[in-house]
């Protein structure tokens, strides 16, 4: 499709969802968070651990140790809480009954990692695979927590622009997938 034009947004879940809905844009790529509305359709392409930022110079070395002090006194930085990795590391924190909540919330994750870096808190995000992070932070596993799906998101009928496309990204995600 030589002549296809692409423009790029950003934007969080219930945002995107909105967007679908009112044909502002044909297909997102980015975290699935639960079923979607009636007429729209999800195709799951892989899944993310989620990880906790943490300054290179903190002492914690797993989650466990957080997870066994009485009362959590570093700082939670998260994007707003209603999006996908909250809720999954809120679901995951309340198997392990432990209550931890955000103190710093932030619009992004590259923000989320500058505060860390700056040692305003601990950061909750998922780990991307080869992602290289500031040099004052690092990431420490949340195992046995959810997983969160990151995935397409289209409404109505797979037109064959759309069909190449999703054919194209499953194609890329499985080339990827060999390298790791």
């Amino acid at each position: 499709y030589p002549k296809l034009k692409l423009t790029l947004r950003e934007g969080y879940h219930p945002e995107v969802l909105k967007w679908l809905e009112q044909r502002e844009i044909d297909v997102s790529l980015g975290l699935l968070g639960g079923k979607p509305p009636n007429g729209i359709h999800a195709l799951a392409l892989f899944n993310l651990p989620l990880v906790l930022m943490v300054p290179t110079r903190h002492k914690i070395k797993t989650a466990q140790e957080l997870w066994e002090q009485d009362h959590i006194e570093e700082t939670l930085i998260t994007i707003p809480t209603n999006q996908v990795i909250c809720r999954a590391f809120q679901e995951g924190l309340a198997k392990r009954k432990v209550d931890w909540f955000s103190g710093i919330e932030v619009s992004t994750l590259a923000l989320a990692e500058t505060y860390v870096e700056k040692g305003y808190g601990l950061a909750v995000t998922v780990g991307i695979p080869e992602i290289g992070y500031k040099s004052q932070v690092r990431n420490v596993p949340l195992n046995d927590f959810p997983k969160v799906h990151f995935g397409a998101l289209w409404q109505g009928f797979k037109t064959p622009v759309l069909e190449h496309f999703l054919k194209v990204v499953q194609a890329t995600v499985n080339k990827l997938a060999l390298k790791n």
